[in-house]
């Protein structure tokens, strides 16, 4: 077999490397850079090539900007040797070694010490010298290369990633801004080692990320925000995409996109701050209104009741005096609900005189209450507020849907932390199928203004579980 058809054998898809002959004699380049350029320069693919003293007398423009090392920049006149050294492992560089000491061709598939990289070719040309030919991931074109080398600013980084079993996941290589995005990082490790990455994801938003991820193996795609935590305790918010990236590809293979949303969601989060105390004071004069306004026209029509003349049919009157009686009820009920003036004397005072107040008003549904000892004086005035919407919310939503008979609600620590349970024994739901309502949707906004992490269950024929931790 001749040398020619050995090459073509190596690397059906280099046929240029027949048209390369003529452009090289000996240890010279007979043919220009531009022409090598025209053959070569915008492959997306690393080429180089090798003289017969090992040197290199070309790369073009994708071998350039590979960036293999920071203190090390391959250029004309650079042994091969060092080149190679610093993107194959030990096993493939004395394969390659051998094969280069031999004149002979090989192709590497595996040993690769940077993670972008997928083959390697080493084709034998007529100078006794070689050419190099890098197959590159095909997600790291030179355009992408150079977007976030002279735009690292930017707020957007991407990674590529496998799904492992245990609910791990794998980085198989980031973009090349990826350290300005997190300086905090060891990029090392990051690519080395299993969940370093997601070791940085608030603890509150890790459970959720990690279920979402391993949910794109039944779902095309996958948009969510978390925060990431830095070495000083400092969080930033980020909104992620990820997606399969190519049908070709292998089936655990997956690319996600980062943006720095930070000022973004902070905006979001002070507006919808915003707009719960805008509603919140509302719902505050409207109880001041009823409770000065309807209610004392109420008291006062009660007393011209009791003082009708013995002649009037007693019947009516007592018919009347009973429905006042329970308007009055019912509207210190809503002047409660709307602004509970207890939560001044803390959120165990509030939630006790609650679900005692739910007691006294509901024949259908028994009220349980517990509270182990637990160092709530110190939660702020805006915090116990939330926290006590939301169980009001879930006590309102048992009432009108879960046709239970009790409805339970425990305070107690766990790991240095507040954890507030509330829990009915109705009839459940399907919570893949709830459409979420307004009073749903508000419960977890009210658990991101509390700072808390909501977890709701519930099943069919169990009832529903309501879990606060903050």
């Amino acid at each position: 077999m001749s040398r020619e058809q050995a090459v073509y054998k190596i690397d059906e898809t280099t046929e240029d490397i027949f048209r390369l002959q003529r452009l090289v004699k000996g240890s010279v380049l007979t043919g220009s850079n531009q022409e090598l350029d025209s053959f070569f320069g915008d492959l997306k693919s690393a080429i180089i090539i090798v003289d017969s003293e090992f040197k290199i007398m070309y790369l073009n423009n994708t071998a350039v900007n590979l960036n293999i090392d920071k203190d090390f920049e391959a250029e004309k006149g650079t042994l091969v040797i060092d080149f190679v050294k610093k993107i194959l492992g030990r096993n493939a560089l004395i394969n390659f070694y051998e094969n280069l000491i031999n004149r002979t061709g090989v192709i590497i598939e595996e040993g690769f010490a940077l993670t972008r990289i997928e083959k390697l070719y080493l084709n034998p040309i007529s100078n006794d010298g070689f050419v190099i030919k890098i197959l590159l991931d095909e997600l790291y074109t030179v355009s992408a290369a150079n977007l976030f080398r002279y735009f690292p600013a930017m707020p957007i980084g991407y990674f590529g990633f496998d799904l492992l079993a245990s609910k791990k996941v794998s980085l198989r290589f980031v973009s090349d801004n990826f350290a300005m995005l997190f300086p905090f990082m060891d990029m090392e490790r990051v690519i080395g080692e299993d969940n370093y990455f997601l070791n940085f994801i608030h603890d509150e938003d890790r459970p959720e990320l990690l279920v979402k991820i391993q949910g794109l193996k039944k779902k095309p795609a996958l948009l969510t925000e978390f925060r990431i935590v830095n070495d000083e305790g400092q969080e930033h918010w980020y909104q992620l995409i990820a997606s399969k990236f190519s049908e070709k590809t292998e089936k655990n293979f997956w690319l996600a996109y980062l943006e720095d949303i930070h000022d973004k969601k902070i905006a979001a989060l002070e507006r919808e701050k915003l707009v719960h105390e805008t509603l919140d004071d509302e719902r505050h004069r409207m109880s001041m209104e009823l409770h000065d306004g309807l209610g004392q026209n109420l008291v006062a029509l009660n007393l011209y009741l009791s003082s009708l003349s013995s002649d009037v049919d007693q019947s009516l009157t007592d018919t009347c005096k009973k429905l006042t009686l329970d308007s009055i009820m019912m509207m210190k009920s809503m002047c409660y609900n709307l602004a509970p003036p207890d939560l001044d004397k803390g959120l165990l005072y509030a939630l006790d005189v609650f679900f005692g107040k739910s007691n006294e008003h509901s024949a259908l549904i028994t009220y349980h209450f517990t509270a182990k000892k637990v160092p709530l004086k110190q939660l702020s005035h805006e915090r116990s507020y939330n926290v006590f919407r939301i169980v009001q919310e879930f006590v309102t939503n048992a009432q009108k849907y879960a046709s239970c008979s009790n409805v339970h609600c425990e305070i107690s620590m766990r790991n240095q932390k507040t954890v507030l349970m509330v829990h009915d024994d109705g009839q459940g739901f399907d919570l893949s199928n709830v459409k979420g309502g307004f009073g749903l949707k508000n419960m977890y906004k009210r658990a991101k203004l509390a700072d808390a992490n909501m977890e709701l269950s519930s099943k069919i024929g169990e009832g529903t579980l309501l879990v606060l931790e903050f």
